[in-house]
């Protein structure tokens, strides 16, 4: 193996820093929203009822994510093509499926959430507290729904900062709103999620405002976004789906992980809501890289330049091994001052947390590899083989692992979280296998009409 091979040029390196310090500082910036909404929540002692929540949450956001993935992967091959109007069209697609997506798990919440909710945890005292949280969370999907699918092709066209302005907004505002219903109008676990509501209106309203008047090129009227045909739209869906269904199925088989550790009781679960957090601050700035990647990826492959897309490849895999030395050591050292910004008052519960940090240290070094090869295969629409090695690998391996591991006794949590680690371990060394065999080098612009 020649090492220099995963090494760049300085040109590389400003242009994947151009696109990815924005997108990872987007996403970053989220993190970092969600826990100190997570602080907030632990100051009235709220954090299990919130968590629990958000287990159903993720189920659409998941599902959201992949779809958004799908669409920027054409998105940034039409722009690399010039195809402006194609642009618009797949915001469209996008639009409308994630709004599907959205009205089907308020419906599904609406009308049985109380069932999802001790799907998860089965504890009646915590049950109003989430529930309580749930609604407002779920009726503010609608507006995500509407910010996203802008702010998607504002990456594909690598205006970056753009999007990092709109998720720089949102963060601000939902923090203000938060605090203010939580802590000044006293509205306890509801001002939480009359917040998340508040902010996501407000973050709407501001990037369709400011759209509108910067005009940029996917933006061609109304008319123009929902005016694709069979011969768009079949591509798009036979790519587009099965990225959507394996993030999906992903964020299912993550809370089943939950739902694993929650049978060891709620002091378990209250060092994994916490740790996972905390875990979630560098996935987050893992997942803007790997954004970073499918646009300057895709973009390359729809320009026809396969070879360039190939050999910087490479590099992006290089950059990563730097990224998750330092992701896995900023997690590890850092342990102790994020743990002491909750209100953990069972010292059984912080000492769990900060084991389980040093074990979220590790998967999150090897994310950052597979993340990264997956958003090289998913650049090139290789999402059949991507399924199998994301969600496929979960289920074979790391769910049967957890379920096992509570089955046959096992009682430490920080024990049976290492163990479900042999999951990234598999995935690592499969995924590196196919991407390999550059079968994820395609032009996809070639494939609509």
């Amino acid at each position: 193996m020649n090492v220099w091979s995963y090494i760049g040029d300085k040109d590389f390196y400003m242009k994947v820093l151009r696109i990815a310090i924005p997108c990872a500082l987007s996403q970053l910036l989220l993190s970092c929203r969600s826990i100190i909404c997570s602080i907030m929540v632990s100051s009235i002692g709220m954090v299990t009822a919130v968590g629990n929540a958000n287990n159903v949450v993720y189920l659409h956001d998941y599902l959201l994510w992949g779809l958004e993935a799908g669409a920027a992967l054409f998105g940034s091959q039409f722009f690399g093509a010039g195809q402006y109007k194609n642009m618009s069209k797949t915001q469209g697609i996008f639009l409308l499926s994630s709004l599907l997506n959205a009205f089907f798990w308020i419906f599904m919440v609406f009308g049985f959430g109380d069932k999802l909710l001790l799907f998860y945890l089965n504890d009646q005292t915590i049950l109003p507290y989430s529930w309580t949280y749930l609604k407002y969370v779920m009726v503010s999907l609608i507006f995500m729904c509407i910010t996203t699918s802008f702010r998607s092709m504002y990456q594909a066209m690598h205006k970056t900062k753009v999007s990092f302005s709109i998720s720089a907004f949102y963060v601000l505002v939902n923090i203000i709103c938060n605090f203010l219903l939580i802590y000044v109008f006293k509205k306890g676990v509801a001002g939480a999620g009359m917040g998340v509501l508040l902010s996501e209106i407000i973050c709407c309203i501001v990037t369709l405002v400011y759209t509108f008047k910067d005009k940029p090129v996917f933006l061609n009227g109304f008319k123009e976004m929902f005016s694709f045909n069979a011969g768009f739209a079949l591509p798009f869906i036979q790519k587009v789906l099965p990225i959507a269904f394996n993030e999906m199925l992903f964020g299912f088989g993550q809370s089943l992980f939950n739902k694993a550790y929650g049978m060891l009781g709620s002091a378990s679960m209250e060092a994994i809501y916490v740790s996972s957090e905390i875990l979630s601050t560098a996935l987050f700035s893992v997942w803007g890289y790997g954004e970073a990647v499918s646009i300057v990826t895709g973009t390359l492959l729809g320009e026809g330049r396969i070879e360039q897309a190939k050999e910087e490849s490479r590099y992006h895999l290089g950059l990563s091994f730097a990224v998750g030395l330092f992701l896995w050591a900023f997690m590890v050292i850092l342990s102790p001052a994020f743990l002491n910004l909750y209100h953990i008052s069972d010292p059984a519960i912080y000492d769990a947390g900060y084991k389980l940090l040093s074990v979220y240290g590790f998967k999150a070094f090897l994310r950052v590899f597979t993340y990264t090869m997956f958003c090289t295969l998913k650049a090139g629409g290789d999402s059949k083989a991507y399924n199998l090695l994301d969600s496929g690998i979960m289920y074979a391996v790391g769910i049967p692992i957890a379920f096992g591991g509570v089955y046959f006794g096992m009682r430490d949590v920080v024990l049976l979280v290492l163990l479900c680690q042999i999951e990234q371990v598999v995935r690592f060394f499969l995924t590196l296998k196919r991407y390999n065999s550059y079968k994820w080098a395609n032009n996809l612009t070639e494939l609509v009409k």
